[in-house]
């Protein structure tokens, strides 16, 4: 099973809650402090999502002068904290087949991260982005192999870096843009979650959590055709992998397309080997996401998935999984909306989620939207100005197995969550 948290024991379970709530409060102080303090000699950053800075070589006042290369760096940040309550009561406290929501019954900081980039738009530029996150949820899942993960036990703890590459457009044609480092998966609806983009729920599905990666390390292109079309390939280590579990490379791409203005489509594959020194047995994904907005507050979403490795159940026996999920939100007003999703996913010969089964999941989140104004309070404060986000969410969990837990046994085939949800980005 990919993405799980390790059974905690309940004699020092209370000792571990503490601990994780004192790391909780200096981890979100240190890293606002820092995102503040690097922020302080840069430029603000709206909260749009658009983080894309003027050109470099934009005159500066007077029309005299180049405008300064690292005047295009902004910083920014995102935390978010949690409580998720499980109606089936397991005794390990543990929520089954969750990916970052796995704590049951324990308040969490899910992640606290501080991004330091400088985007590129335009050809000849050299940019970067630096990701630091930290917390007792996202890291411990995101972690790849060979960085925060340890290659021997494979135990990730509450530090990753999910992003940390440079990148480069070569003046080709419109400009071929190159991105070298670790970056995020160009596969899946859903995203790991950040400043510039978090999902509309707060949990996170099961085609996320066990059909697709998270991250790749190596080298990726992509070459904007027109305002309709974009491609993209990739040559990488894995997946989740910065030290390689072989000797081969994994290849990917994606094709997206812009048919009309409120439809997009991307068809994403990834293919190559993917277990601990076998280079023969080869892993494939291929998938579909479309995001279409029929009205100005309605938005609707899909996203399909086919997985396939040779062998990876037994000699003679390869792994399948699919996955289907549909997403829907309205937006009521500009600060409060709704969201749904609903999904199945069928890993046969179990060995995405450790059991042969076809797991069903109903999401139900409702969000409302705050302004963060701490200038108000002090000028000095203006680089911690952004937004909260407050949402609830309600999860109804099913599978064709007894795999949910209820009390110390797995004789359950549903668990019922409930949960909150507190969003800070500036």
């Amino acid at each position: 099973m990919r993405a799980y948290a390790n059974p905690i024991e309940a004699d020092w379970r209370k000792a571990v809650r503490i601990a994780r709530l004192n790391l909780g409060k200096w981890i979100v102080a240190g890293m606002v402090a820092a995102g503040m303090i690097v922020g302080s000699s840069l430029p603000a950053h709206s909260q749009t999502g658009d983080t894309s800075p003027a050109s470099s070589s934009a005159p500066a006042a007077g029309g005299t002068e180049a405008r300064p290369w690292w005047r295009g760096i902004t910083t920014d940040g995102f935390v978010s904290l949690s409580y998720t309550y499980n109606d089936n009561v397991p005794a390990q406290r543990i929520n089954q087949f969750r990916v970052f929501d796995f704590n049951d019954d324990d308040p969490q900081l899910d992640v606290a991260q501080l991004v330091i980039q400088r985007a590129i738009s335009e050809p000849k530029q050299f940019g970067f982005r630096f990701d630091l996150m930290a917390g007792s949820g996202v890291p411990e899942v995101t972690a790849a192999y060979g960085l925060f993960r340890n290659t021997h036990s494979g135990i990730a703890h509450h530090v990753d870096i999910p992003e940390f590459f440079v990148s480069y457009i070569a003046p080709l044609g419109k400009g071929l843009r190159f991105d070298v480092g670790k970056y995020p998966t160009h596969m899946g609806y859903e995203v790991i979650g950040g400043y510039d983009g978090y999902n509309d729920n707060f949990s996170r599905g099961f085609i996320f959590g066990y059909g697709i990666p998270f991250t790749h390390t190596g080298i990726k292109a992509t070459y904007v055709f027109s305002s309709k079309v974009t491609g993209m390939v990739s040559i990488c280590n894995g997946w989740d992998d910065v030290q390689r579990l072989n000797h081969a490379y994994t290849a990917s791409g994606q094709l997206a397309v812009a048919p009309t203005k409120s439809l997009n489509l991307a068809f994403n594959f990834i293919h190559g080997p993917e277990r601990l020194q076998n280079t023969h047995d080869q892993r494939s994904a291929y998938e579909l996401v479309a995001t279409w907005k029929p009205l100005s507050k309605i938005t609707l979403g899909g996203d399909g998935v086919y997985g396939h490795e040779e062998n990876g159940v037994a000699v003679g026996h390869d792994a399948i999984w699919r996955g289907l999920a549909g997403y829907a939100k309205y937006n009521l007003t500009s600060k409060f909306a709704l969201a749904f999703r609903g999904e199945v996913f069928n890993d046969a010969g179990g060995t995405r989620t450790g059991t042969d089964q076809t797991l069903q999941g109903f999401t139900f989140t409702p969000e409302y939207d705050m302004n963060a104004k701490f200038s108000r309070l002090n000028p000095h404060f203006r680089k911690a100005d952004g937004k909260f986000v407050v949402r609830g969410e309600v999860r109804w969990d099913l599978s064709n197995k007894n795999v949910f837990f209820e009390g110390s046994n797995p004789t359950e085939d549903r668990q019922f969550t409930r949960a909150v949800n507190l969003i800070y980005l500036f």
